[in-house]
């Protein structure tokens, strides 16, 4: 039962943020299911595959994502998420835990801050080729190491650097989680640090509750949302950095 319950929290706040799930994921499978860190970040990587897909298509069916930009993130993501999956390997659980919860802190932090945005939508040039090049190898770094989307990277930029409106970055940033979500799971695979059948799942779960979330973030105004996904950021890292001083390496 806890993994079909992940992956439908996973999905809805998958496709209401643009953030992948695996916010919800990691620390549903260290909590809930006892995996360690490593294990968890590798299996929530392949699980929000499936999540990422949906929301894709709930945002690609209202014109919601920008291919040009996404070509450009989706070629550094790749480059980004074999990286991240290699340190996967090298760092230990204990530490994981710890860059992760800041991740989480941070996430909640940035729900919260009022930063003037760029008016309008900014061009492909070599300069942005090269930009969104480079936040698409942040972005995989961080997917294949913590096992996210990396929308807590894309979303933010693509709308206050590049003047994306929301939908379009959300739906942007979910295509960018597809793709680096492919390069680091093969890795994963190869490296035997996926829980194949927990992994289905959960992204099998997550997907009609990604496409009700990627629906509410098209319309919905999410004051009282984002508050209470902040609190659940802010729980969830308290609890991880408890779980792994008990557990350590």
């Amino acid at each position: 039962m806890p993994p079909i319950v992940i992956g439908l929290l996973a999905g809805l706040l998958s496709g209401s943020f643009g953030v992948g799930g695996g916010v919800i994921i990691v620390p549903g499978l260290v909590l809930l299911l006892h995996f360690t860190q490593r294990l968890s970040h590798g299996t929530s990587l392949l699980a929000i595959m499936p999540i990422a897909a949906a929301g894709v298509i709930g945002f690609g069916f209202h014109g919601s994502i920008n291919i040009g930009y996404a070509f450009f993130l989706g070629i550094g993501s790749i480059v980004g998420a074999v990286l991240g999956t290699k340190l996967l390997s090298s760092i230990s659980n204990e530490w994981l835990a710890r860059i992760f919860s800041a991740i989480l802190i941070i996430t909640a932090i940035w729900l919260f801050v009022d930063i003037p945005v760029n008016s309008e939508e900014l061009a492909l040039t070599p300069a942005t080729v090269i930009l969104l090049i480079a936040v698409g190898v942040l972005a995989g770094g961080i997917a294949g190491l913590l096992g996210v989307g990396g929308g807590i990277i894309v979303v933010p930029v693509l709308i206050l650097v590049f003047g994306a409106a929301a939908p379009i970055a959300k739906g942007t940033s979910l295509l960018i989680a597809l793709i680096a979500g492919t390069a680091g799971s093969w890795r994963n695979y190869r490296n035997q640090n996926i829980d194949i059948p927990v992994a289905l799942k959960i992204g099998l779960a997550g997907i009609p509750t990604a496409l009700i979330g990627a629906q509410l973030a098209l319309v919905m105004s999410d004051q009282v949302s984002t508050i209470l996904f902040a609190i659940l950021l802010v729980v969830t890292a308290v609890r991880l950095l408890q779980t792994s001083r008990t557990h350590g390496k």
